[in-house]
């Protein structure tokens, strides 16, 4: 009795065995046709972009793509220029934080 347990428990976990196994190859297959179906998509697009290429080529008399143009570095103001954006720009500052307390303010006796 104890063998025929043993025999059905060993025959049951071979088919498992067996049933998984294809299981998960059958897994791997379909990842693999999805990697191979992008691919061959990847493949596709490159060989209509290599056609486009060669079709702008081939055409006589075409002018060169214009290259984009360098500006030179802008020279650097003067300290006195300097001094008067910082100043500017702190007087702007000084006007923004004026008006944020004002806000709060207003914010805080709308609140009480």
């Amino acid at each position: 009795m104890a063998i025929a347990r043993w025999s059905i428990g060993i025959l049951l976990g071979i088919l498992l065995w067996l049933g998984l196994g294809s299981y998960v190859e059958a897994q791997g297959e379909a990842r693999i046709d999805s990697r191979l179906n992008r691919l061959e998509s990847e493949l596709g697009r490159l060989r209509s972009q290599v056609r486009q290429i060669e079709s702008q080529l081939s055409i006589p008399n075409r002018p060169a793509p214009s290259l984009p143009t360098i500006t030179p570095p802008v020279a650097e103001p003067s300290l006195d220029e300097q001094f008067d954006n910082l100043a500017t720009l702190a007087i702007e500052l000084k006007q923004q934080v004026r008006q944020l307390e004002t806000r709060v303010t207003q914010l805080e006796r709308a609140t009480s």
